[in-house]
């Protein structure tokens, strides 16, 4: 058993997408040593579009066609500095797609990889949240498979890959595990949320809870009356000019958002706790699962960022990683190879595929050899014979491995890893945070 892992206890889920300002804190002395460095820490922008093919906005004018490669400038742009940044988080969002396609986001200049950023049928609307390493000189390249489709890309934050970010913008953030909880099941209390309505929620995390600047949500749209989308944010100001989950009239769309997190000091205890809001365009349930935080950098315990080129690491239709479709409520156990894992390695960071599956199932992934259930929370909900895709933040056990269930019917699974978080040099992953509480302001 590897020492960096005695303590990995619980699953985590998955990440990526809208992120506030205030991660950041004021700035610090030089490092000394890894924890002390930013390497690896989380670092939120205010989202900002960078791409946008029907308006030409970032060099590219009009759908990408089958085989197309676009490349798009991200450092320097949109809060990102133009040095220093090692991988960005996108919100990229596809409309109008004339054929079932996929996008792949890599490192421009790189030889383009087997694996996929986001998965869409036809006519499909929707969006996933990439975590994509930066070429040297901060641009990212996008291809686009079959067809052709419109892209739209907002930046919601990046990683540090040296210190010269700290003169500028202080100390970034760590990821710190949660034992994954429901926040929110709009079905369980009654009617669907109104349009032009939002949801208000405190979510109670112990004495820790004032250095929490932002919370890892899973936000689900589920059976919306219209076409439309979901934006979450800290609550604490007006509703933001960007989106987390986009989706078609009667779909159940997940999507994985760091969402800053505001602090009420009139919510539940007394030492301040973080809230949230989530506002929906259109009538529609609302299901939000918390499935990790980012802290304000000084809590012992935090996992830091280190980002990779796509690898695919699962695809049942070849037998890579696990062989065969899942069927229903099946759980397969998956190691991760030598190549992406290291002794300090704790969480994986993954695109996660649903291929085809023949009904409408949850996946859902945790942590193997712990003797750990299976969470109530889910990674992706797929309809039938949809291929569709969730970013995924998975915790993997001691040896190596992960849990991956199907709910129902039969699927088969892809997953692309794009980075790990591990445990400073010298650290021990801190024991995950647990929701005492939670309640609507």
């Amino acid at each position: 058993m590897r020492v960096s892992r005695i303590l990995l206890t619980v699953a985590a889920v998955g990440v990526c997408a809208l992120v506030g300002a205030s991660v950041v804190g004021p700035a610090a002395p030089a490092a000394s040593t890894a924890a002390e460095s930013v390497v690896g820490t989380y670092y939120p922008v205010e989202p900002d579009r960078l791409m946008d093919t029907r308006s030409g906005l970032g060099g590219q004018t009009g759908p990408l066609g089958a085989g197309q490669v676009a490349t798009l400038q991200v450092g320097g742009r949109g809060g990102v500095p133009a040095s220093g940044a090692g991988s960005v988080v996108l919100n990229v969002t596809v409309v109008g797609p004339t054929a079932a396609s996929y996008l792949t986001l890599y490192p421009a200049g790189a030889a383009r990889p087997t694996a996929s950023s986001i998965n869409y049928a036809a006519g499909w609307l929707g969006s996933n949240n990439v975590t994509v390493k930066l070429s040297t000189d901060g641009r990212v390249a996008i291809y686009q498979h079959a067809g052709a489709t419109d892209v739209v890309v907002d930046v919601v934050g990046f990683y540090a890959a040296d210190e010269s970010v700290r003169a500028g913008l202080g100390r970034g953030g760590q990821l710190r595990r949660v034992e994954p909880t429901r926040l929110v099941d709009t079905r369980r209390e009654g009617d669907p949320i109104p349009a032009r309505k939002r949801i208000n929620r405190w979510v109670d995390l112990g004495p820790d809870s004032p250095r929490v600047r932002a919370l890892v949500l899973n936000v689900t749209a589920v059976a919306p009356e219209n076409a439309g989308y979901l934006s979450a944010w800290a609550g604490d100001g007006p509703l933001p000019g960007s989106s987390t989950v986009n989706y078609a009239a009667d779909a159940v769309v997940p999507n994985l958002a760091y969402v800053r997190a505001a602090t009420c000091h009139d919510c539940g205890p007394w030492y301040g706790v973080p809230m949230f809001s989530v506002y929906t365009s259109t009538a529609s349930h609302i299901v939000v699962d918390l499935v990790g935080v980012i802290d304000d950098g000084t809590l012992p315990g935090g996992l830091r960022f280190t980002p990779s080129n796509p690898t695919r690491i699962v695809d049942s239709r070849s037998g890579l990683g696990t062989s065969g479709a899942l069927g229903a409520n099946v759980t397969r156990r998956v190691v991760a190879p030598p190549a992406v894992v290291t002794d300090a390695t704790a969480v994986l960071a993954m695109n996660v595929t649903a291929v085809a599956p023949t009904t409408a199932t949850v996946i859902t992934l945790w942590p193997a050899d712990l003797g750990v259930a299976r969470p109530g929370v889910s990674n992706l909900n797929p309809a039938a014979q949809q291929t569709v895709a969730n970013a995924v933040l998975a915790v993997i056990g001691p040896q190596d491995a992960f849990h991956v269930h199907n709910a129902g019917g039969s699927t088969h699974v892809l997953a692309d890893v794009v980075g790990a978080f591990t445990v400073p040099a010298g650290g021990t992953a801190a024991e995950p945070m647990r929701v005492l509480g939670t309640g609507g302001y």
